[in-house]
């Protein structure tokens, strides 16, 4: 498998394009400088969900490439970041 090698600190705060899963609000695919992921596995979700003026959403996902991040949604205005990079491990 191809692993992707990011630096931790990157990205953070940068837009993302995302499509969520079919019945859900949760990410399955999204664009991240211009580069297309598979969230392979959904690993957290915190946040407020239907709430306007809340925390925003953030995802704790896995993709197919290796990368594991945390994506946040804020549900008034509709966007979503890239919030953080986590180990390869899974780390929190």
């Amino acid at each position: 498998m191809n692993r992707l090698r990011i630096e931790r600190g990157a990205g953070v705060g940068e837009p993302i394009h995302v499509w969520p899963a079919q019945g859900s609000t949760a990410p399955a695919e999204f664009v991240w400088r211009g580069r297309r992921y598979r969230v392979r596995a959904l690993q957290a979700a915190r946040g407020e969900r239907r709430t306007p003026g809340r925390t925003p959403r953030r995802f704790h996902v896995r993709t197919t490439s290796g990368l594991s991040c945390v994506l946040t949604h804020d549900l008034d205005g509709g966007s979503w970041r890239m919030d953080r990079l986590l180990p390869s491990g899974g780390g929190r």
